[in-house]
């Protein structure tokens, strides 16, 4: 059955083989990539562990190469822990924005009788009604919260200068 509409799928849509095709020559490729690579980079650092022993001593030349592995190892670990903390305070500040969201939005049972009010008073005197409460409720956010009046924020600023 389900090689039944593999087929009939790949005939119908010839995009969807072409993508097909084009995810496997891209893990085949990629594959191939990593190996050389890996390869590469072993041979890299047998010459380099090859030159160092020529030009000093075995012992210099291991605790080289195993000095700049240590360092590449804690550079990795200063990183990850970093990006880790990074995603952490990044989830604790969604988190805190979702908790910021009015609670009364996640209660079914208030929007069911919020809607079983609108039913009863009829929709049609429901909408003036919200399209009010949304306008003052605009107002009302666009005021800065620190807001004062010009009497208060002169006497302020003569207390200041005093």
């Amino acid at each position: 059955m389900a090689a039944l509409v593999r087929r009939s799928l790949l005939r119908e849509n010839p995009e969807v083989k072409e993508q097909i095709n084009s995810i496997i020559q891209t893990a085949i490729f990629g594959a191939i990539a990593a190996a050389a690579g890996v390869a590469a980079f072993l041979l890299l650092v047998i010459a380099a562990f090859l030159w160092t022993q020529q030009h000093y001593d075995a012992i210099v030349a291991s605790g080289v190469l195993g000095g700049a592995f240590l360092l590449i190892a804690v550079i990795a670990l200063v990183t990850l822990a970093f990006l880790r903390r990074r995603a952490e305070r990044h989830r604790e500040h969604e988190e805190a924005e979702a908790a910021k969201a009015p609670a009364w939005l996640a209660d079914p049972a208030l929007i069911l009788a919020a809607i079983q009010l609108a039913r009863t008073i009829g929709f049609g005197r429901v909408i003036p009604l919200a399209i009010a409460g949304l306008a003052a409720f605009g107002l009302a956010s666009a005021k800065p919260r620190n807001s004062k009046n010009r009497r208060t924020s002169a006497d302020d600023n003569r207390r200041r200068a005093a």
